[in-house]
């Protein structure tokens, strides 16, 4: 199994024992990947903000219990995790932001209007995604991670997320699919 770079390791090392400088580290370093997943994974923007600071408290809370045998950001995104987890069982089940609340589209020339279009589709189509399926595409198509990484992030086998992956794509698919064809009856 690999082990945390030495960097990491040492910032663990040094929260551990008390030292306040080191969580300001540790966050600096991997704050816009944590934010990034939990807006990622509850779409809602104050309440990915809450639970990014509720991520950083249990991360202080928990720093003995670190062993050392992932990667930090691994440990981070399973912590961050749990937090979308429980609020997401807390809601029952993913709200959507009506159109006329969402972040307006920008006028900024060399942007696209019909890729972001399309981009806010693909986010709403993973957003409707079951949340176990979802957390898999997030951790690899956003957060990069291989596989491995993601078993151990989600703590499931590497098969377990492999059928997740591919159940989720197959489901992706179908979905843009059945979208093509209704934008496209639209148009004759």
């Amino acid at each position: 199994m690999e082990t945390v770079q030495t960097d990491d390791r040492l910032l663990v090392a040094r929260l551990q024992q008390g030292d306040a400088g080191a969580i300001e580290e540790i966050v600096e370093k991997y704050k816009r990947q944590v934010f990034a997943f939990i807006v990622r994974m509850v779409d809602e923007h104050e309440t990915a903000e809450d639970l990014f600071q509720e991520t950083w408290l249990r991360v202080v809370r928990s720093a003995r219990s670190f062993r050392g045998d992932a990667k930090i950001s691994t440990w981070l995104f399973q912590i961050a995790l749990n937090l979308c987890r429980d609020h997401i069982r807390k809601i029952g089940k993913t709200v959507m932001v009506p159109l006329e609340e969402a972040e307006p589209l920008t006028c900024e020339p060399g942007v696209d209007p019909i890729r972001m279009l399309e981009a806010n589709e693909v986010r709403r189509m993973v957003n409707e995604l079951p949340v176990k399926m979802r957390e898999v595409v997030v951790l690899r198509f956003f957060h990069d991670l291989d596989d491995r990484e993601i078993a151990e992030t989600i703590g499931c086998p590497v098969g377990t997320v492999k059928t997740r992956y591919h159940r989720a794509i197959k489901m992706l698919s179908k979905k843009w699919d059945l979208r093509t064809r209704a934008m496209r009856r639209e148009e004759e």
